[in-house]
């Protein structure tokens, strides 16, 4: 049985040790994606519906990468520059869209007739898009892959969902409070970049954890940190022997 808070501590520190890689990967993708919605906001319907797609497909690009950036340090690859992450996950991009698309359908139908189902789907099919990314899962290979892990560990699943899911919605809030004193349209693009590249990665990095203890539940997510080398020889030292 996994546990809620492991699996949450252990994304935090996959987020310490990566927030650098982490924030330049969501960060470019949001800065894009936050302009056009700010251009919706001013313009037409279309310019509207355009600009929800491109949150839609920008929020798959950064889930899909930030999953490959865990994935390499995971199994021992040196970290590999950020345009090689988004080549990798456009290879997905049909194939996370049509996931995301049908997780997104399966847990509202399951809101609408219950609360309950809705929940139990939210959790069963969670790991869509690790699956597609690492495991190479087609949509309905990683529906069916998804509940096969979850299976069992529902709850704890789900809680690890909702807890991540909170603080990245404070997180994303404060962000838009502390900048509300723009005017509009840079308050939601500037916000919007800077929420998506700060809270958006943590998310990625729950559901890759949770990929990992679930698959691999005695393997480290990511290999324990280097010590620092030492860059100085103390004077008391004692000189090696000739």
């Amino acid at each position: 049985m996994i546990s809620v808070s492991v699996v949450l501590g252990t994304a935090l520190d996959v987020y310490r040790r990566l927030w650098l890689r982490s924030v330049v990967v969501a960060g470019l993708v949001y800065a894009v994606v936050s302009l056009a919605t700010a251009l919706g906001d001013r313009g037409s319907t279309a310019a509207s519906l355009v600009a929800g797609i491109l949150s839609l497909v920008g929020s798959l690009l950064v889930q899909g990468a930030l999953v490959e950036v865990v994935r390499d340090l995971h199994e021992g690859r040196a970290p590999a520059p950020v345009g090689e992450y988004y080549d990798r996950t456009r290879g997905r991009l049909g194939t996370l869209f049509g996931a995301s698309l049908l997780y997104g359908i399966g847990v509202a139908i399951g809101f609408v007739l219950l609360i309950v189902p809705g929940l139990i789907a939210l959790a069963r099919w969670s790991l869509v898009v690790p699956l597609v990314m690492i495991e190479k899962c087609s949509v309905s290979e990683a529906f069916a892959r998804s509940r096969k892990l979850v299976k069992g560990q529902t709850g704890s699943v789900l809680w690890v969902l909702i807890i991540s899911g909170f603080f990245v919605v404070v997180a994303e809030l404060l962000i838009h409070l502390a900048l509300q004193g723009l005017p509009l349209f840079w308050a939601v693009w500037v916000g919007g970049t800077i929420a998506g590249a700060i809270a958006g990665p943590f998310n990625a990095h729950v559901l890759t954890v949770l990929y990992y203890k679930l698959t691999e539940p005695d393997q480290l997510v990511l290999p324990p940190p280097e010590p620092p080398r030492d860059t100085w020889r103390s004077v008391w030292d004692e000189e090696p022997p000739a």
